[in-house]
């Protein structure tokens, strides 16, 4: 077996248990670093009751709690479907730079989990799914945070 089958092997082995166990949905990922296995996880978004525990977001806090640091940059994922945009991002914000996903977002569509309204948002296809409004003025509490992380990071 391949290092590369292992780690998928580790990812599917974490999503058919939580399946079974019923705290999560079809979607695993093994996030690896150097060669070792960081941890192996399932989506947790029923046992936790969290839209955000998709199985990469729930890696990417694992390894940043096992690693004690939020730099994932020396970090592979490995993910048993194609991640979501929200995914996607908080791998990006974490500083991995590959991840390997098997499944695509069509056969997760086809499983009842499409994630097109947030690609076609982003894409700006489709901005009627979703109110972004910036408020330019008034917010002087809120601008007064920029100075002041700045003062506390000097």
């Amino acid at each position: 077996m391949s290092d590369m089958d292992y780690y998928f092997a580790l990812a599917c082995d974490a999503t058919i248990e939580g399946m079974r166990e019923g705290t999560g949905g079809p979607f695993g990922a093994t996030l690896v670093r150097n060669g070792e296995v960081v941890c192996a996880v399932g989506n947790t978004v029923v046992k936790e009751t969290d839209i955000s525990g998709h199985a990469e977001m729930v890696a990417v806090r694992e390894g940043c709690k096992k690693l004690n640091t939020l730099d994932l940059s020396d970090c592979v994922m490995y993910a048993t479907c194609q991640p979501c945009p929200m995914c996607v991002a908080v791998m990006m914000w974490a500083g991995i730079k590959t991840c390997y996903y098997a499944s695509t977002k069509l056969d997760a569509a086809d499983g009842g989990f499409s994630d097109q309204h947030l690609r076609d948002y982003l894409d700006g296809k489709d901005t009627s799914t979703f109110d972004l409004i910036h408020l330019e003025e008034g917010r002087e509490d809120c601008a007064a945070i920029w100075p002041e992380f700045a003062r506390l990071n000097s």
